[in-house]
């Protein structure tokens, strides 16, 4: 990706991490995180990785909201970022975190 791309993802992480916490009404909602987001080169399509701190059975139902609320994002972003062309936004459990924990909860049991 180049500089450009970058600075259009970072932006963008920005402000849905803005929009998730002030202006979205559902409450299991708010505790996610945007962790990343990863533009295509053509910055036309934009993956978004969240982590959640809730009951993990939760996590399909708020990738779903996140993804039905789409057009509500992309009207947000377009009114706080000066872009020609707003990337379709697709959302996904970022599932780092989950590998990080097993693998302390593994490096832990090798320690006793």
């Amino acid at each position: 990706m180049n500089q450009r791309g970058k600075r259009v993802s970072e932006l963008i992480h920005r402000e849905i991490g803005a929009i998730i916490q002030f202006e979205m009404r559902d409450p299991r909602v708010k505790a996610i995180t945007v962790t990343s987001v990863k533009l295509a080169d053509d910055l036309g399509y934009a993956k978004v990785y969240f982590a959640f701190g809730g009951d993990p059975k939760d996590i399909k139902e708020i990738a779903k909201t996140l993804n039905n609320a789409q057009g509500f994002f992309r009207t947000k972003i377009s009114e706080r970022i000066e872009m020609k062309y707003v990337p379709q936004l697709k959302f996904y459990f970022d599932e780092t975190m989950d590998h990080i924990h097993h693998m302390e909860e593994l490096f832990n049991q090798i320690k006793k």
